[in-house]
Order: C-alpha cells, then structure tokens, then sequence
C-alpha cells in the first residue's frame, strides 16, 4: 500500500476573461491570445478539460467557488483586480456547473472573498448562497489570497459552522507555512486545518517558467510528502489549463497525476482529509 496521499483543489478566481486581456495580452504582447474576443471562445472556461484530465487518472478534487461582493471603485486601483471580471455562483451556466460536479464526486467548497477572512457576516452570506445553489451544507473554506489571521479568522468560520480551513500556505513561494506539515485541528476554535504544499504560479515562478524545472520541484515536493506521511495538497486554478494562455501548466499537472498512479497513490477530497486520523494531529 502507498503511503502517498495526493489532495487535488482549485481556486476559482475567475470563469470568464475580461480585463486580462488589457492587463495581461496588450500589456506583454502576448496578441495572439486576444482572437477569443472576436471568436466568443471562453478562454477561462476549462472546467470540462480540468474534469476530463482528473477522471483519466482516477482522481476527484475539492473546488472553492469565490462569491466576491467588493465594488468597483474607481479611484482605488487596487481593488480593481477583484471588483472587475468577477462572476456569480449563481448565474445559471456556473450554478449548473457546481451542482454537475457535486453530482459526479467532487467536492464543492467555499472561496472565502477578499475580506471575508475578518467578516463573519460575509462568510456567513457567502455560505448561504453557496449552500443555495448547491442545495446542501457546504463544510469547506479557503480563503481568497490565502487571507486569514490566526485563531481570528478560524474562530468566524467555526462560528458559520465551518469545519475546515484550507487557507494554510505560503503567498510567496511554495513548501508549508511556517513548517506546519500536518492536517491539525486548532485547539481553540476547533476548526480542521489542512495546509497546502504547492500553489502552481509560485512553482512556475520558481522554476523560471520552465515546465521540465516545474515538474522537477513538484516531484521533490511530493516525495517531501511521502516520506512525512502528509497529504501533498496543490492548488492549480482551473483557467490554467488553457495550455495556450499557460504554456506547460496542464502538461505538469497531467505529469503530476501521472506519478501519483505510478506510486499508486489515494487521492482525497479535502473533506475526506478531516475525517482520517490517522492525518490529523488533534
């Protein structure tokens, strides 16, 4: 039997491309990204190649659904980012989306909005919609940027009846904040804490945008977690497997389950994580 578990979740920041293709196409020359505006392809939209990819190697993951509320205020530029091109998990096509994944196995959780992290009436809204559209409790959270404070924002989760928290990882590269390894359960709030191994756009980052050196880190970072009989838990947000946009991200992804069947890995819902004890130090 492995003693790898491999936990596999997504980020969705974005479904659709709007002002990237100022920010990101125009701004880096990158032209040739910029025909979708014409040929009303959706460029964001991989949830059905994302899907594909997983039940090729036998594998399911949790996805967080972002419910962001913050206005588009023109005079703070730093906001733009989050109040534009952002989407509703209730409009129909994504609603329809979470509800059919939910139905094949995979596990629908909460992205936490930008400021949630310290707003429980927010969680608590967001919880609700998501809950709404799902038509079932939704026990899992990450925040949006990682955001949380410590034991605050676990606290406010714990209070809207959260049970764990997926927020745990490093905003400046990849590896385990502050060497916390380990699923644990905070002792104050309560609440499940899983941290995260690697996130893709640091690991590609880090290996200077060469998928060969991304992969290699990946692999590193997998055995790490083999050998300390700890989830190797990693996000890849979904519009990055838009090879085209994101030259070599899918490719690693596809290598990274590739391995995990070689190793005859498990592969865990976040939720399923929780109930393991034999993961979590209590």
């Amino acid at each position: 039997m492995s003693s790898l578990t491999v936990c596999l979740t997504h980020d969705i920041d974005r479904v659709y491309k709007t002002y990237q293709y100022i920010t990101h196409d125009l701004k880096r020359g990158n032209f040739r990204n910029l025909k979708s505006l014409v040929t009303n392809e959706e460029p964001y939209w991989m949830f059905n190649e994302m899907a594909e990819l997983e039940e090729k190697y036998g594998a399911k993951s949790t996805i967080f659904f972002l419910h962001e509320t913050i206005p588009f205020r023109p005079f703070r530029p730093s906001e733009w980012k989050l109040s534009l091109g952002r989407y509703s998990i209730q409009d129909k096509k994504v609603a329809n989306t979470i509800r059919e994944f939910h139905a094949n196995g995979w596990e629908i959780a909460l992205h936490g909005s930008y400021n949630s992290y310290k707003n429980p009436k927010l969680l608590k809204q967001e919880k609700s919609i998501l809950e709404g559209v799902l038509g079932e409790e939704v026990i899992g959270i990450r925040q949006h940027y990682l955001n949380h404070i410590e034991p605050d924002t676990w606290n406010y989760q714990k209070e809207v009846s959260f049970l764990y928290d997926a927020s745990l990882g490093r905003t400046n590269g990849i590896g385990y904040k502050d060497d916390r390894i380990k699923p644990f359960q905070n002792s104050e709030s309560g609440m499940f804490i899983i941290p995260l191994t690697l996130m893709e756009c640091y690991l590609f980052n880090e290996a200077g945008h060469d998928r060969q050196k991304a992969l290699k880190l990946a692999m590193k970072w997998m055995d790490h977690s083999e050998e300390n009989q700890v989830p190797f838990t990693i996000l890849w947000h979904q519009r990055m497997f838009n090879e085209s946009e994101f030259p070599g991200y899918r490719w690693v992804y596809e290598e990274i389950l590739k391995e995990a069947v070689k190793r005859e890995a498990e592969f865990y819902l976040c939720k399923d994580l929780i109930g393991a004890n034999s993961f979590i130090d209590l």
